[in-house]
C-alpha cells in the first residue's frame, strides 16, 4: 500500500563520526557480517516515510566527517555540512539548501526507527497544525520529532544556550508560549518499549547486531512474530545493554 504525504516534508538525519564512547559508530556494519551500515539502515527506513521521500544527512565540515558524507551520498541521500557543535544551525542550513515546510528529525545512531510511526507522527503533526510534535511510548532510539519549518527557523534565530544549539529542539520545547506543542503517545508491547534501540555504547551495537542477525532488515516494532517473539524466546537479550544510560537535553 502506497503512503502519500505532502512533498514538502523532508527528513533530516543528524550524523557525525566523532563519539566519545563508540567512534565511527554510524558507519559500523549492521549486522556484523553484512554490507549495510548503521547509517544505511537509518536512511533506508527514513525513505519509507513516503514514496520519493527526500532525506538529508546533516553532518559537520570536519575532515573526519568526509567519509560519512561520501557514504550518505552513496546511499542516495542529500548531504549538508555545517558547524560541528551548532547542530541547530546545521538543520537551518540544510533547510535553506533544501526547502521544505515540515522537518522530521532523526539521528544516525538509531537504526530501528519504524516507518509506520514516522508516518503516524507526521500525520498527527499535520492534523493538529502543530509547530512541534514528539512521540512518546516507544523504545529509546525510536521516538520521532516533527517540526514546522517556520518554528525551526525561529528557534535558529532566537536560541542562544549551547544545549539549545547542540540538541536542535530544546528551545521549542521550553517555549510553549511561542509554539504549539503536541505529544503523540504510541503503543508497543511493554517488553519492546523497555528496550534501548540506539547505538551509543559497544553493548548497544552488540544488541542491535544480534537483532539484525535474527530479524529481517525491515523488522517493525509491532509485528508479534518479530521482535516480541524473539524477546520471548531469548529474554536475556534485553539485559545486554539495559545498564546503559542516556542523558536527555
Amino acid at each position: 500500500m502506497a503512503h502519500t504525504l505532502p512533498a514538502r516534508v523532508v527528513v533530516i538525519i543528524q550524523a557525525r563520526m566523532s563519539s566519545s564512547r563508540l567512534p565511527g559508530k554510524v558507519l559500523l556494519p549492521l549486522p556484523l557480517s553484512g554490507t549495510t551500515t548503521v547509517l544505511g539502515h537509518v536512511v533506508g527506513r527514513a525513505r519509507l516515510l513516503a514514496p520519493g521521500q527526500r532525506v538529508i544527512v546533516a553532518t559537520s565540515t570536519l575532515p573526519a566527517d568526509a567519509p560519512l558524507a561520501a557514504a550518505a551520498q552513496a546511499l542516495g541521500a542529500e548531504v549538508f555540512r555545517g558547524d560541528e557543535q551548532d547542530v541547530l544551525g546545521r538543520f537551518a542550513g540544510a533547510l535553506a539548501a533544501h526547502e521544505a515546510e515540515i522537518v522530521v528529525r532523526i539521528t544516525a545512531d538509531n537504526p530501528a526507527i519504524d516507518p509506520a510511526f514516522l508516518r503516524a507522527a507526521v500525520a498527527h503533526h499535520l492534523a493538529t497544525e502543530a509547530d512541534y510534535t514528539l512521540t512518546t511510548g516507544l523504545p529509546l532510539g525510536t521516538n520521532v520529532e516533527v517540526m514546522a519549518a517556520t518554528a525551526l527557523r525561529r528557534a535558529h534565530d532566537e536560541a542562544t544556550r549551547p544545549e539549545e544549539r547542540e540538541h536542535v529542539t530544546p528551545y521549542l520545547r521550553r517555549h510553549p508560549e511561542l509554539f504549539r506543542l503536541e505529544t503523540l503517545p504510541l503503543a508497543v508491547s511493554p517488553a519492546v518499549a523497555a528496550l534501548r534501540l540506539t547505538v551509543d555504547y559497544a553493548s548497544d551495537y552488540a544488541f542491535l547486531h544480534l537483532l539484525y542477525s535474527h530479524l529481517p532488515a525491515d523488522f517493525s516494532l509491532t509485528d508479534p512474530a518479530g521482535l516480541p517473539a524473539l524477546l520471548a524466546r531469548y529474554p536475556w537479550l534485553a539485559s545486554i545493554n539495559n545498564q546503559n544510560t542516556q542523558v536527555q537535553p
